[in-house]
């Protein structure tokens, strides 16, 4: 299964980068915003985008040619009757997506996919009150979303076997490497591991245990690591077998928190209103600079993983 023509709607930051990844890929893409200024800058965004993978990742300049003339860029919804997949890629929120999500399903034929762009929306909720939710499923993507490999495939209680399918055989398409949400779980699955290692780290402070600094030393050095190599899983079987860590499981998973409520820590934070860099304070303090700072961290950063991974592409499949 492969696909020749798809729609983005939503042309903010994320959508922006979606046109770019599939116009790198080849495909012909339709785009749709009703902000005007979000419409006139989506090119410039894309030769941007485009720009950074030649730059660093070395792609070759010739697999984009032509991009312009695979890419248009409209208001209303109506442009997308040509597609064969669409993606929505609008405000996280449920009502906002839900009027989206009804637009594009008067737009496509009755058998075209539909992903949502989410992180945290279930997607079964999403599905509700649509005339064909069969073809509705989750797709979370990454920031930028035209490099990083990562990509989620929700499937809500509604959402056909086909449908599901389809989003995997788009997501390989585009170069991801998908990963399968069979079960439409609060969070999906990124977001549930990277919480359960949240809880731990604050109930670890909260207790004396340890401190942030401590603890974010400890992450960078050994998670920071391995996981570029191996997940969880091929983690315990190379470094000592289901057999070593389930022993060691039933010594450590009796003290480990399982408070289905934020800790007093985060709750402080929280009523501070503590937005971490953009404002100054969070678990640590900020200078007024340091956003930026942290976020050309972040990219460069990016960048590099993204091409150690190109040179030596092992990974743990």
């Amino acid at each position: 299964m492969s696909f020749q023509c798809i729609g983005i709607v939503g042309a903010g930051r994320m959508g922006a980068d979606m046109v770019t990844l599939a116009l790198a890929h080849g495909l012909r893409v339709v785009a749709v915003d009703s902000g005007e200024a979000r419409r006139s800058g989506l090119s410039a965004q894309v030769t941007r985008g485009l720009e950074q993978l030649e730059q660093h990742l070395r792609w070759d300049p010739a697999r984009f040619a032509g991009w312009e003339q695979r890419l248009t860029i409209a208001p209303l919804c109506l442009a997308l009757a040509p597609c064969e997949f669409v993606i929505e890629s609008v405000f996280e929120d449920a009502s906002v997506k839900a009027d989206v999500l009804r637009e594009i399903e008067s737009a496509v034929g009755p058998r075209v996919p539909i992903g949502s762009n989410t992180s945290s929306l279930p997607i079964t909720q999403l599905q509700t009150g649509l005339n064909h939710p069969e073809r509705v499923l989750g797709m979370h993507f990454c920031q930028p979303a035209y490099a990083v490999p990562f990509l989620e495939i929700i499937r809500g209680e509604m959402t056909s076997e086909e449908t599901f399918s389809a989003g995997e055989a788009l997501g390989l398409q585009l170069g991801k490497e998908p990963c399968l949400v069979r079960k439409d779980a609060p969070g999906f699955v990124v977001n549930r591991l990277g919480y359960a290692l949240y809880r731990e780290a604050l109930h670890l402070v909260a207790e004396g245990i340890s401190d942030p600094e401590s603890i974010d030393r400890a992450v960078r050095n050994t998670l920071g690591i391995f996981t570029p190599l191996c997940g969880p899983f091929r983690w315990m079987d190379i470094s000592g077998g289901p057999a070593l860590y389930g022993k060691a499981m039933e010594t450590i998973f009796p003290s480990l928190d399982n408070s289905d409520k934020p800790s007093a820590l985060i709750q402080r934070l929280m009523e501070a209103k503590a937005g971490g860099v953009d404002t100054g304070a969070g678990f640590y303090e900020y200078a007024e600079e340091d956003a930026a700072i942290w976020d050309n961290r972040y990219r460069e950063h990016v960048w590099r993983q993204l091409q150690l991974r190109q040179e030596s592409p092992e990974s743990d499949d």
